[in-house]
């Protein structure tokens, strides 16, 4: 795979999502969202995306100049390099190198994968806050009173608010850091497999 093509890939995913982010935010539901969720849930839950966004460019970056690296011939050999690490590893440990080699590489991306996994999560606890601030003023006393009916009602508009905004923003950006996640294993793969062929060449 070429530095340019899973950059290309990178780019285009990015933009089409930075193109839904825009016409979010210039239909107005980004502040409607961030009106609606008081508990600065979702706030959050953006700033860890954007932080798994950021590593999953850093990434790529890291595994294209391999991937170029290996295609060109450059760097790859040279003492201390990865594959002539990986062909160290096959002259002592024999099959279990490839795997070793394998748990190596995708373990420094099973961070971003976690953090995807994270979104949710923090989606479903802003569901449970949601829910908790709905129901908060509710009780079997006041459910009777006519003047106390408007504080319910208010709460219960906030606290869905909350739920239902949390739990939508953690969903978005779930899929779209996943998305980010599974291009980046796919490069990871190919960077496995090219290193694998060239330690065996």
């Amino acid at each position: 795979m070429h530095h340019w093509l899973l950059w290309s890939r990178f780019v285009a995913l990015n933009m089409v999502g930075v193109a839904g982010l825009f016409l979010v935010w210039v239909n107005g539901w980004v502040n409607r969202i961030l009106v609606a969720d008081s508990s600065g849930i979702s706030v959050l839950i953006f700033a860890i995306f954007l932080v798994g966004l950021i590593a999953s460019g850093w990434r790529i970056n890291k595994v294209t100049q391999e991937l170029d690296n290996l295609r060109n011939g450059k760097g790859s050999l040279e003492e201390g390099g990865r594959l002539s690490a990986y062909r160290r590893a096959l002259e002592t440990g024999g099959s279990s190198a490839t795997r070793a080699l394998e748990l190596r590489l995708f373990s420094r991306i099973a961070f971003i994968r976690h953090l995807a996994n994270v979104l949710v999560l923090l989606g479903l606890v802003g569901t449970v806050v949601g829910f908790i601030v709905a129901l908060a003023n509710v009780n079997a006393q006041s459910a009777g009173d006519v003047n106390a009916i408007g504080g319910i009602v208010g709460s219960l508009i906030e606290g869905m608010g909350i739920a239902l905004y949390t739990t939508l923003v953690g969903s978005v950006l779930n899929l779209w850091l996943a998305a980010n996640y599974q291009l980046l294993a796919t490069g990871t793969a190919n960077l496995a497999a090219a290193l694998i062929d060239a330690g065996h060449a």
